[in-house]
């Protein structure tokens, strides 16, 4: 088992992935760490722990984003499954071992699990919607599936790459890897791994605490450059060629709908006038044949025409 995370000025949070990681009861690891340049004192922390367990391999590169971490950490595995981290997270207690047989029995391509949300201010543990798997009904856990098979539920389970375990085999063979955006460089994986996979299999393995309420900085990033919303929609928008149009319709929803999430997060800000101009620009010029040219009937659209309307 190979596991990969990508490390940029963590070092608060750093320890408490690394020893979740290193603490599992599957011990058969290789704990693959990229420093993607940091400039506090993460770099030190990742060589005490290489310097202690000789299962921990440390990578470093130029500030790329995690993107580029996770592709160099991808390249240096050799692991049976890939399971992702990031720095500022941990893994349940015990919780790899149960995922990787499971992944193992069933063959899976791409296995998903179930993840808490941990606020890092109150220590409140909680289970969302997308990321604990709530909308996914309990008689398809552990069921082999594809996408064709189960189109439906995979726009409402998080895209984040530590939601569960890719086979390495699978990743090599369709030379699968993130894309190179500044931010939202996980969506266009998730989706190629998704559509790609003959195997695929959701998960009742708690894998993760995803720490939130860490601050602004990956909120601020994706509003910044918010161009990269519309180059990941226009890489999925190509992969989605050949599907039936009912499920190319419906997965295109689904990144419309993020990008509706987005905007309206971003409203707020003082960069609110700029992202909505862009994204007025980005639908008047989008193909509108999925939805038969009738885009005004979509809730994405619905609630991105309400904040164009406002700032016209």
């Amino acid at each position: 088992m190979s596991v990969i995370i990508p490390v940029y000025n963590a070092e608060k949070y750093l320890r408490g992935c690394m020893d979740s990681v290193l603490s599992q009861t599957l011990r058969e690891l290789e704990v693959i760490c990229v420093d993607d340049g940091s400039t506090d004192g993460s770099a030190a922390i990742l060589e005490e722990y290489a310097g202690k367990d000789s299962r921990v391999r440390v990578l470093r590169q130029e500030n790329k984003g995690a993107g580029a971490a996770r592709n160099l950490g991808i390249g240096a595995a050799r692991g049976e499954y890939v399971a992702f981290i990031d720095a500022d997270d941990s893994l349940c207690l015990d919780s790899l071992e149960p995922l990787y047989q499971q992944a193992k029995c069933t063959g899976a391509d791409v296995i998903r699990s179930r993840a808490y949300d941990c606020d890092a201010q109150t220590g409140e543990r909680t289970e969302s919607v997308h990321n604990a798997l709530k909308r996914v009904p309990r008689f398809m856990l552990g069921k082999v599936l594809n996408y064709r098979r189960a189109y439906l539920l995979f726009p409402k389970v998080t895209v984040a790459p530590w939601g569960g375990l890719f086979r390495f085999e699978f990743l090599r063979r369709n030379g699968l890897r993130f894309n190179d955006l500044v931010c939202v460089n996980d969506r266009s994986f998730f989706w190629e791994c998704v559509l790609k996979a003959e195997r695929i299999v959701f998960s009742d393995v708690y894998l993760i605490n995803y720490r939130t309420n860490i601050g602004s900085s990956l909120v601020g990033s994706r509003i910044r450059n918010f161009d990269c919303h519309f180059k990941s929609y226009a890489q999925i928008y190509e992969m989605s060629r050949g599907l039936p149009p009912r499920m190319r319709r419906d997965l295109l929803n689904g990144e419309m709908l993020d990008i509706a999430n987005w905007l309206e997060v971003g409203s707020g800000t003082e960069y609110g006038a700029r992202i909505t101009a862009e994204t007025r620009e980005f639908i008047a010029s989008m193909d509108t044949s999925p939805w038969d040219g009738h885009i005004e009937r979509t809730k994405w659209y619905k609630r991105i025409n309400i904040l164009i309307i406002k700032y016209i």
